[in-house]
């Protein structure tokens, strides 16, 4: 056992099953195409000269998907990629991480344990507004001119020598923010028409200014354990700017019922790509739960960006979202298949894996004439025996053999290796 893929139908062992094996046997194996290896750890699927592929780690012991996902981040990391790993609570996970990356200066996390997530840290005034506008659900009703209100504030903020923040925005005095531009303009710190020109944009905007208020408040509430506060020694950070500076951030997001603080992640996520960041992304058990933009996301190829998704059932992650599904599916190249207790998704991953031509072999036996020799006293009847060969369509991994999969057994479907294997993951 170790971390090298050695086939298990080679050797003595091998060629001892292939004697016993029928021309029947010998075809449907080969139809079937399903490459036997000895049991290794799972890191041999994630080799990273081989580069970087999309992954999709579905059922089985948890353990084990850890150590998938921390084998690909050491593979993204190795071939020069900044990761983001987004997961609830998965403090093995985290541990590992730890582990490996200890020294690099490279690893990163945001987490109640470590609280230093800014949202609008390194955005500029149009991102943070477009933030805001497209992460708040439709509930909250904010209209596009909210943006204007938005720039009022961040202009005001500028002006008045302080930071763009979360924290600002979502302590904002809305009622005396005319009163407090008016203070610059008399401590002389902008002019008169600087200060014009931010309150007509307030004005612009003032109409949306308590559902804005009632939004970052709602986030605020989801985000409070993880929020970067200036007193505790931290920096400063976010997706972002992680990304920016090639990190590889672990981000618990507390709970996954945060709906808000997982829009704002998927936002940010996007950003990175209009800004031409390249990246890995490893979501670890985030159920979609119907969040439109986290299945968008998941679900639109990029060349930018390498996807991996581990989680005890993809189908059920999903929500059963056949369209979701299959996209993503679609997209993978290093497909990992455990155990799985549902029938239903045991018979999706069955289907996944395809159909082959099985051959099987029935004989039948007829009675001819009697024949009777010099040596016989009496006749003796004529037997025909006559082996019949049928071909049917079968799956190539039934769904009753993925339900009843061992600790360990996996199919791994691996483009790299252009081949379906079967064999025990160690580790």
């Amino acid at each position: 056992m170790g971390n090298e893929l050695e086939r298990a139908d080679k050797g003595f062992t091998g060629f001892l099953k292939a004697m016993t094996m029928t021309n029947t046997d010998r075809a449907n194996s080969m139809n079937r195409s399903v490459v036997e290896y000895k049991p290794c750890d799972v890191d041999a699927f994630f080799e990273p000269s081989r580069g970087v592929y999309n992954a999709l780690i579905s059922g089985g012991d948890p353990r084990l998907r850890t150590s998938a996902i921390v084998s690909q981040t050491l593979c993204a990391a190795s071939n020069g990629f900044p990761v983001v790993i987004i997961h609830e609570g998965n403090h093995l996970l985290e541990q590992q991480l730890r582990a490996n990356f200890s020294g690099s200066g490279r690893y990163k996390e945001i987490s109640s344990g470590n609280p230093c997530f800014e949202p609008f840290y390194g955005l500029s005034e149009l991102e943070i507004s477009n933030q805001i506008l497209e992460t708040a659900p439709k509930d909250y009703d904010i209209k596009y001119n909210a943006r204007y209100y938005i720039e009022g504030i961040s202009a005001y903020l500028k002006a008045s020598g302080k930071n763009l923040s979360f924290k600002l925005f979502s302590t904002c005095p809305h009622s005396m923010i005319f009163d407090k531009v008016d203070d610059l303009e008399m401590q002389g710190k902008i002019s008169d028409h600087e200060a014009q020109e931010i309150k007509s944009k307030l004005m612009m905007g003032q109409s949306e200014n308590y559902k804005l208020d009632s939004f970052l408040a709602s986030l605020r509430m989801e985000i409070e354990p993880l929020m970067y506060v200036s007193k505790r020694g931290q920096h400063p950070l976010n997706i972002v700017t992680a990304l920016k500076h090639n990190a590889v951030l672990c981000f618990d997001l507390s709970s996954v019922t945060n709906k808000l603080l997982l829009n704002t992640v998927i936002y940010q996520l996007k950003l990175a790509l209009t800004r031409g960041l390249q990246y890995q992304i490893v979501i670890d058990s985030i159920p979609i739960d119907s969040n439109e933009s986290y299945a968008a996301y998941i679900r639109a190829p990029s060349d930018k960006v390498c996807k991996t998704i581990a989680t005890d059932d993809f189908y059920a992650m999903v929500g059963g979202d056949e369209k979701v599904f299959s996209a993503v599916v679609g997209n993978t190249q290093t497909l990992i298949v455990m155990n799985h207790s549902s029938g239903h998704s045991a018979t999706k991953w069955a289907e996944v894996f395809g159909q082959y031509d099985k051959f099987e072999e029935s004989y039948s036996t007829s009675r001819g004439g009697s024949r009777r020799t010099p040596f016989s006293i009496l006749s003796s009847p004529n037997y025909n025996r006559t082996v019949n060969v049928s071909k049917n369509r079968e799956y190539i991994v039934k769904p009753e053999v993925i339900t009843r999969l061992e600790k360990g057994e996996a199919f791994i479907l691996s483009a790299a290796l252009g081949q379906l294997a079967h064999l025990i993951l160690t580790g």
